[in-house]
């Protein structure tokens, strides 16, 4: 070995952030396994590494340079890298990150190295909470994998049997609503920013629109009542938003009412959903068709607070309708909205993301109805009725 580990990978970032390549690929082993954890794959290979630096540097500013913060010197073949990175001298935003690197005994030269960036969405708390959520499906998998050979060939209708597949579906569906709709960078695949690099006016409406909730506020200051003013929303988004947070509140009764899901965290999940819609709730429909299915189905009970989310529901549903048409006059006519509308799902992220969601709670409300209303049940029907089957379900 001609010189130990921290050396030669002081020397490798030094290469890179000259953006000399050849001069890197003079230590890497024609062996190396390079694990970029940004990736889905490893690069396995001097030709794939190769090919990732090149790509890494390719039209990137000269002033963007790793800057080692600390490195292990106690181990001659391996080494821990604590990095960060800066832009003109200056820190680059979520550029930190570290490294474990392993020089080959024969060679000396870099055989593996493993990258794990900081990133751009940081959950914090929710983290634990994602967590806890995913927990029982893998579970449930792991368990799974240890069944007999009868119960693998078990017919799908036995009563508790659950669906495995389907839940794996909703699990990919769940991930792919996380990234494509809060995560993928700008243009990459659909309109608009996203939640890491959200712009301070689509905030801004968000925020208004939240506060316009159920359009209580816009009401009160139409009878008279001025103890805050309303912000000014564009009506089509304003109606969008309020009619998207009315389907979801009318779930909760319907979650309660699912003996499926009994063992999941039903209220908890319902309440985050109010915020992040589909980010709670398509996983919850995933953790439910992993559960065990329920073993009879009788006619559901509705109470006085079904009846209540219900009404709650067609009172908002109506005015968000109204509100499309007629609300704040000083936005124009049919045409103008109409046109505002469609700029906005060529743009905007947030309306892209709602209109889908409207479209998964119309299964998730078949689906769900369609488990508690009972086979031959005349009300059954009314599960494939986007939103107003729903309330009309509720109040019934």
């Amino acid at each position: 070995m001609t010189a130990s580990a921290h050396r030669v990978i002081q020397s490798f970032y030094e290469a890179v952030n000259r953006r000399d390549i050849p001069a890197a690929m003079d230590l890497v082993d024609d062996d190396c396994l390079y694990q970029d954890l940004n990736f889905p794959h490893p690069f396995q290979g001097k030709e794939a590494v190769q090919k990732l630096l090149e790509d890494s540097c390719k039209g990137m500013p000269n002033d963007l340079q790793f800057v080692i913060d600390d490195i292990t010197e106690g181990d001659p073949l391996a080494v821990g890298v604590l990095w960060h990175v800066e832009l003109g001298g200056a820190p680059f935003p979520n550029g930190r990150g570290a490294s474990f690197c392993r020089v080959s005994e024969k060679t000396g030269k870099l055989v593996f190295a493993r990258d794990l960036v900081e990133p751009p969405f940081k959950p914090g708390d929710a983290a634990f909470f994602i967590i806890r959520l995913v927990t029982p499906l893998i579970r449930r998998q792991l368990k799974g994998k240890q069944r007999n050979s009868e119960d693998a060939i078990a017919p799908s209708s036995q009563l508790g049997a659950s669906q495995p597949r389907l839940s794996v579906v909703l699990w990919m569906l769940s991930a792919a609503y996380l990234y494509l709709l809060l995560l993928s960078p700008p243009g990459q695949l659909i309109p608009g920013e996203p939640a890491w690099a959200i712009q301070p006016d689509t905030l801004r409406e968000v925020i208004d629109e939240s506060i316009n909730f159920f359009f209580i506020l816009p009401i009160l200051n139409g009878i008279g009542m001025m103890y805050m003013k309303a912000p000014t929303v564009n009506p089509v988004t304003e109606a969008l938003f309020n009619f998207a947070e009315a389907w979801i509140f009318m779930f909760l009764p319907l979650l309660l009412a699912d003996k499926r899901g009994r063992n999941l965290p039903k209220v908890p999940i319902w309440g985050m959903a109010m915020f992040l819609t589909n980010v709670f709730l398509t996983p919850y429909m995933a953790l439910r068709a992993a559960a065990p299915a329920a073993p009879s189905q009788e006619k559901c009970q509705k109470g006085r607070l079904a009846r209540g989310f219900g009404w709650t529901g067609v009172c908002v549903g109506a005015i968000a309708l109204t509100w499309v048409f007629i609300g704040r006059p000083e936005f124009g006519g049919l045409t103008e909205r109409a046109q505002y509308f469609g700029e906005q799902l060529m743009t905007n992220r947030v309306t892209v993301a709602f209109c889908v969601d409207l479209v998964l709670f119309t299964v998730f409300q078949a689906v769900l109805m369609g488990a508690v209303e009972p086979l031959g049940s005349q009300a059954r029907w009314l599960r494939f009725i986007p939103f107003w089957g729903l309330a009309i379900w509720l109040i019934i």
